[in-house]
């Protein structure tokens, strides 16, 4: 019988369920880097132009692994029209929410 992701995320060192995560985290902020993008109909040369820097900047920001500060998140949403607010869970389940 398969096991299940969890089972499976049970029996491993708990050490490398978190690196794993982490890939996973980045992997995913990348990603929607590039699909918001892609949703508003814009090339990476529009943000380039939008933010004052070359294409191959944004190609960096977008790119696998890329650990952006707050700071230039904020300046990339800012290019395609947006606005960025943050989200923190905290360990009761509560959030606090602010826009940056």
């Amino acid at each position: 019988m398969a096991r299940t992701l969890n089972e499976i995320l049970e029996s491993e060192k708990p050490e490398v369920v978190r690196k794993a995560g982490e890939k996973a985290d980045a992997i995913i902020l990348d990603i929607h880097l590039a699909e918001i993008r892609t949703l508003l109909a814009k090339t990476q040369v529009d943000v380039a132009q939008a933010l004052g820097v070359k294409q191959p900047t944004v190609a960096g920001m977008e790119r696998s692994g890329q650990d952006l500060r707050l700071s230039s998140l904020k300046r990339y949403v800012e290019a395609l029209g947006g606005k960025v607010s943050v989200d923190i869970e905290l360990p009761d389940g509560g959030h606090h929410s602010f826009s940056l």
